[in-house]
């Protein structure tokens, strides 16, 4: 006998056109646009987080509660709360770690939310992001209908954020909906506050996530400090074995930019001691420039606020008149008036606080001698690339992390606040840092030498623009001398 098929469910406007016009009366026309967005071709969350080391206010609900993580044996009863839940799905998550924390009014179940660490799933984006280890993912807060309006919501949160603070953990991240301003107040209300966004567009197969973190803020993944020498330390432990983004050229090109500077503007002094703030070129690449920085009666000390790529650096370059030290600029382990010299190559603009920027200064003014100066260089905003720079660093592309840029007044001003004086300013390495690279690793990879050639010398003539009115718009870093006001 054959199959009969069954008959074809017909499909209506009816139920779409009514929800439709709900939300609409309710969240609004840009609710309703971006909800049309999301069944079609584009979804966005906002990331929001709350640093677990800063105070966190006691929250006292309008009705007596009784909260605690949710027991494997008690999963009927959140059940109860979430009829929808599947039973073997919340006893998985039990099991594998994940903790639910509820409130219990007169022994029910009228609130619920879940933490998980590591590995976070976003249903609504079918992606996942990683966490660190200090790192909890706060999902699928849910009050009772009945028990809404009552500060169960904020007094279970403010618990959820002791229990895990007391467990070690720093920071909690979660995600929500931009239209739902109903959510987000009670997050606000304990400390969680924006600071980026995920989505995607879609169209047919075709998928292209996005990820948009403010420049002060810290990534989902990242260790405790994007500027701590945790997340340099494995930054310098996953790079070690690849080839640097620099080819020898073009660390040539920068390493000499540096050098013709500091020659320019007064040499390094005959004798004394000279500071490099950053190991990075010389644990890494073709660009470092510590060693040319010794000689006579000088001795050269260089830091980094990551021991890995301090101890890189020292395997490399061996020399008796370098020092190496693991260091953080921002507390200088260094008596007063200790340097003759101090040159700071971009160091200080990998900040996720740009306040650190005029911390760091007071503390390079304080070890510098009073005849002494100061050589800093840090991404220049004016130039015309740095848009780019940013938009590919924020898509994934950059190596490391990347703080704040600068505009010259901006250096100025930072460098007068921190007891400088500023005798020059300038901008260096005239090209395009991300079109250089490429250009490069491209005329390299056709390897045809008259292409090469031509490229090189293409790059040499940019930096003539130094010269020029075009200055602080073409130059990669803008650089100024500093000398101690007295």
């Amino acid at each position: 006998m054959a199959a009969v098929s069954p008959p074809k469910k017909r499909w209506t406007w009816q139920p779409i056109l009514k929800r439709a016009a709900e939300v609409l009366r309710e969240e609004g026309l840009k609710s309703l646009w971006f909800k049309i967005l999301g069944e079609t071709v584009y979804r966005r969350v906002v990331l929001v987080e709350r640093l677990l080391n800063e105070p966190i206010a006691e929250v006292i609900p309008r009705m007596r509660i009784e909260i605690g993580p949710l027991k494997e044996a008690e999963v009927n009863e959140y059940v109860g709360l979430r009829p929808e839940a599947d039973p073997s799905d919340i006893r998985h998550r039990i099991k594998s770690g994940q903790l639910c924390f509820v409130a219990r009014h007169e022994g029910r179940i009228v609130h619920a939310c879940w933490a998980t660490t590591r590995r976070a799933w976003i249903d609504y984006l079918d992606r996942a992001i990683l966490l660190a280890a200090d790192e909890y993912y706060g999902y699928e807060g849910f009050t009772a209908p009945g028990f809404r309006g009552q500060n169960i919501a904020l007094a279970l949160y403010s618990y959820m954020i002791r229990y895990l603070r007391d467990a070690g953990y720093q920071r909690s991240v979660a995600v929500l909906m931009p239209e739902n301003k109903l959510a987000f107040r009670p997050l606000e209300k304990i400390g969680y506050r924006p600071f980026g966004m995920m989505g995607y567009v879609k169209i047919g197969p075709w998928r292209y996530d996005l990820c948009r973190v403010n420049h002060h803020a810290r990534p989902p993944g990242t260790p405790s400090a994007v500027d701590g020498p945790a997340y340099w330390n494995e930054l310098a432990q996953s790079l070690a074995n690849k080839p640097h983004y620099l080819d020898v050229f073009l660390g040539a090109l920068k390493r000499q930019a540096y050098l013709t500077l500091i020659e320019r503007w007064g040499g390094v002094p005959t004798r004394g001691w000279v500071l490099k703030t950053d190991l990075f070129e010389e644990a890494m690449g073709p660009d470092g420039f510590l060693k040319e920085l010794s000689g006579g009666e000088r001795t050269v000390v260089g830091i980094d606020v990551s021991s890995s790529m301090t101890v890189q650096a020292r395997n490399r370059i061996v020399s008796q008149q370098v020092y190496y030290a693991a260091a953080d600029v921002r507390c200088l382990p260094f008596a007063n008036d200790s340097f003759a010299f101090i040159v700071s190559p971009s160091t200080l603009d990998h900040f996720a606080d740009p306040r650190d920027l005029g911390r760091s200064l007071r503390k390079l003014a304080r070890v510098l001698e009073p005849h002494g100066w100061l050589l800093i260089t840090l991404d220049n905003r004016q130039n015309i690339f740095d848009p780019l720079l940013r938009l590919v660093a924020r898509l994934g592309y950059v190596p490391y992390y990347l703080g704040r840029s600068y505009r010259v007044d901006e250096v100025c001003a930072e460098l007068e606040a921190a007891g400088f004086e500023v005798q020059k300013t300038t901008a260096i390495l005239h090209n395009p840092r991300l079109v250089a690279v490429a250009s490069v690793a491209l005329a390299a990879k056709l390897g045809w030498s008259p292409l090469i050639a031509l490229v090189q010398r293409a790059l040499v003539a940019a930096q003539r623009l130094e010269q020029t009115r075009l200055c602080y718009h073409t130059g990669s870093f803008v650089a100024a001398k500093a000398v101690r006001k007295t």
